[in-house]
């Protein structure tokens, strides 16, 4: 085999051919942009001739792929998908559909494996992980990805937003795309299903050991927090002492004493059980959730067929449907659930004297320089 020339082995011709059409080329503008001879292209393609690492590198470049991508065996495609949920949970059922879906979209060729409960690391070596294709997909919330976007770790605090209406528009805006989804993408994380909505109901729920009525409740109470200098700012502007503990410890150390106050998604605290440890639980509707991203390493993406990459947006499409339709109901069964079946006193404050006083405490994050103002109020005109 002469020097720089690539084993036969290896189906580089089908998945030259399959990138070139899925950015609807023809050979004949493939050989305009890499200068190579259109009969050598379709040689290539054919399997009839072997591009050297020269050639392919050309054709990488404008195709936009990797080498990686040309050396991949036609069916190889992600297989860990890592969460800190657990798989009986709103979000964990999701992530099961969107197993699921998969499947059914590839034709039955990705095999996805879920690891659940964080037992691929917390959630912060996991984004880590995935922006260095350790792990091929991650699902979690978004203030998760604050280690790659400021922007997440700020805009998706509690009442953040007027609305679910509000949220999406954000969703959908310049300010998204530029502070979120382009930031991530350069530090190789591809979120999937920035269309797709993930939601679970419109609250969430605060549970404690004493009786949370007012926001002034808060004052003193050690309140759980992420690894977040943004969250934990919040937790200070209302009073509260904030302590870091990571999710897969939140039952743990709630139920020693380290915290006295943990605030829970309505995605998760039917499948955490902290009704066995808590004294109240005081439910706070924001009239939105926090929606579940699904995140894919971009290193990992780029080097699969067009119809696998088709598979996986389709899968966390549909699955955002499958949510819409089955999240928002069930999370108000599991709220009554807690009075009826489990004797949980459920607190149902003043919703517009929280929101006012997170509003309040968001303003004083804003004012210690935890998050631009002037980006904060151009999202709070949308």
């Amino acid at each position: 085999m002469a020097k720089n020339e690539i084993p036969v082995k290896y189906q580089i011709g089908k998945h030259i051919k399959l990138a070139r059409k899925s950015m609807q080329l023809r050979q004949s503008d493939l050989a305009k942009m890499t200068g190579l001879p259109a009969s050598h292209l379709s040689e290539i393609e054919r399997g009839a001739s072997i591009p050297t690492i020269t050639t392919l590198d050309k054709i990488g470049d404008a195709l936009k792929r990797p080498l990686e991508y040309f050396f991949q065996p036609i069916d190889d495609l992600p297989r860990s998908l890592g969460m800190v949920f657990h798989e009986n949970s709103i979000g964990g059922r999701a992530a099961s559909k969107f197993l699921e879906l998969i499947k059914e979209k590839s034709g039955n060729s990705i095999n996805l494996q879920i690891y659940q409960r964080a037992s691929l690391g917390s959630a912060q070596n996991q984004i880590k992980n995935l922006s260095q294709g350790g792990i091929h997909i991650f699902i979690d919330e978004p203030h998760s990805f604050e280690v790659y976007s400021k922007l997440c770790g700020q805009a998706f605090l509690p009442y953040f937003f007027n609305d679910r209406k509000h949220y999406y528009k954000f969703l959908k805006s310049p300010i998204f795309e530029n502070q979120i989804f382009q930031p991530l993408l350069k530090n190789g994380i591809r979120v999937l299903n920035t269309r797709s909505y993930w939601e679970s109901g419109d609250f969430e729920l605060l549970f404690s050991k004493d009786p949370v009525f007012i926001p002034k409740d808060l004052k003193g109470k050690k309140m759980r927090t992420y690894a977040s200098g943004t969250a934990s700012a919040l937790r200070k502007a209302l009073g509260a002492e904030p302590v870091t503990v990571e999710w897969e410890d939140m039952y743990n150390s709630f139920e020693k004493g380290d915290i006295d106050i943990l605030l829970c998604p309505s995605s998760y605290f039917s499948a955490l059980k902290f009704h066995k440890i808590a004294k109240y639980a005081t439910i706070l509707r924001y009239g939105y959730t926090v929606n579940l991203n699904v995140a894919v390493s971009e290193k990992e993406y780029v080097k699969l067929r067009p119809s696998a990459q088709e598979a996986l947006l389709e899968a966390a499409e549909n699955t955002g449907v499958y949510c819409g339709e089955f999240a928002s109901k069930l999370a108000e069964e599991d709220l009554k659930n807690l009075s009826s079946q489990y004797g949980l006193p459920v607190i149902k404050p003043d919703d517009t004297l929280w929101r006012s006083a997170f509003k309040k405490a968001i303003s004083s994050v804003c004012s210690q320089g935890f998050l631009d103002k002037k980006t904060y109020d151009a999202i709070q005109r949308l």
